[in-house]
């Protein structure tokens, strides 16, 4: 069983990919977990605690990601892993949280900016890793390097989610299937 901290920090990764950081109250969290306040303001003093937990946890949650990804054998299955937990997203009617915390980057504290930036850069380091082993692989071919296709995909595919929670239509499959008709060769 997860301990109490591990519990406020889920409740709150869910509170983020469903409203964002800066919509959700100690109240509406206390309440989610059924703790009071003051358990709350125990183990996260300040919200920026809270966020910077976060912060660490979606880091974790990136190095787990990896491990999946490195147990597949072609960078099309990781690309498409990747894909197809984007579209999950969508299904939950979520955005991915770092997304949301970089939409949020001109509010949220400076200690949590700094690793916002540095999950933010992991994550464009991890895709051009696999595009770059796709183009070993010889298995992807694009215009460009390995670290610009992979800003491009980010910024499309996390467009299309927010786009996705706006408009009808399955927006984030077209998009990801754009997106990987381009690069397959």
């Amino acid at each position: 069983m997860e301990n109490r901290k591990e519990q406020i920090i889920s409740f709150s990764i869910d509170f983020i990919k469903k409203y964002g950081f800066d919509s959700f109250s100690y109240k509406d969290l206390s309440e989610a977990v059924g703790i009071t306040k003051a358990t709350l303001h125990h183990h996260f003093p300040k919200k920026e605690d809270l966020g910077l937990a976060v912060c660490k946890a979606l880091k974790e949650n990136g190095q787990k990601l990896r491990m999946k990804t490195d147990g597949l054998n072609t960078a099309k299955e990781k690309l498409r892993y990747i894909f197809d937990d984007a579209i999950d997203y969508v299904k939950r009617m979520e955005i991915c949280p770092l997304c949301s915390l970089q939409a949020e980057y001109n509010v949220i504290p400076d200690s949590m900016k700094k690793m916002v930036i540095d999950l933010s850069e992991r994550e464009i380091d991890f895709i051009a890793q696999i595009l770059q082993e796709g183009i070993d692989e010889g298995s992807f071919e694009f215009k460009g390097n390995p670290r610009s296709m992979a800003l491009m995909i980010l910024t499309s595919y996390k467009g299309s989610i927010l786009y996705s929670r706006t408009i009808n239509g399955d927006i984030i499959t077209l998009v990801l299937q754009q997106i990987y008709d381009q690069i397959i060769k």
